[in-house]
């Protein structure tokens, strides 16, 4: 069972701080670099698809002497034009994360492990986020409006709802393809153990520091 306690007190964050964020630099700087490869491939090859998906259903559509196609070959070059300005709009900020940690200094400091972190845990807050049932809200309306408008307004349900389910298959597999690097570098590497009697407790530590505030939530 996981345990929340959110404390307000500067002097606990000053005593739990170096503990919280003491990591292997090697293992952090390979979980930035993996990211950042990840999501460059993400953007790449979902730019890709989009970008050939769109330009494939207009030549199509160009050429068919059907009807029926045609107006579905419009339909698809349209969402996937939204998928392609979807994917160039909100890609995964793991390359900017990474560049960020090769300007650090030495990164064997206290200072550049900590801010090492905060990194990471940001880019696994980005992770969560972009995974959660919210971030397919955009393909549900987009492919409900293309379902509607092929099975309601074109007089083709059957099509549509093909339309519709193919269409959130492609946005599932947009959601679970996206970098999570950072979700499981934090699942392996705690912010730091506690051992006895031959058990391990990982211990994972949140905090924020405001003007005139200070807050502390610890996890295990």
């Amino acid at each position: 069972m996981t345990h929340r306690y959110r404390l307000i007190a500067v002097f606990a964050l000053l005593l739990l701080g170096p503990a919280a964020h003491a990591q292997a630099t090697r293992e952090a700087a390979s979980a930035l670099r993996s990211g950042a490869d990840q999501a460059r491939y993400w953007q790449w090859g979902w730019s890709a698809f989009y970008g050939g998906s769109s330009a494939y259903s207009l030549v199509h559509a160009r050429d068919t002497d059907d009807p029926e196609e045609r107006y579905d070959d419009y339909i698809n070059a349209t969402k996937a034009a939204l998928g392609l300005a979807g994917t160039l709009l909100f890609a995964p900020s793991h390359g900017d994360a990474y560049r960020e940690y090769q300007a650090l200094g030495d990164k064997d400091t206290p200072e550049a492990r900590a801010a090492t972190r905060i990194l990471i845990a940001g880019l696994a807050e980005e992770e969560a986020r972009q995974r959660a049932w919210q971030s397919r809200l955009g393909g549900l309306i987009v492919n409900g409006l293309a379902g509607l408008a092929i099975g309601v307004e074109d007089n083709r349900p059957g099509d549509g709802w093909v339309n519709f389910a193919t269409g959130m298959l492609t946005t599932e597999l947009n959601v679970r393809t996206r970098p999570d690097t950072a979700t499981h570098f934090l699942e392996r590497e705690p912010d730091f153990r506690l051992k006895a009697n031959g058990a391990t407790l990982p211990i994972y530590v949140d905090w924020a520091v405001g003007p005139v505030f200070a807050g502390l939530e610890i996890r295990f």
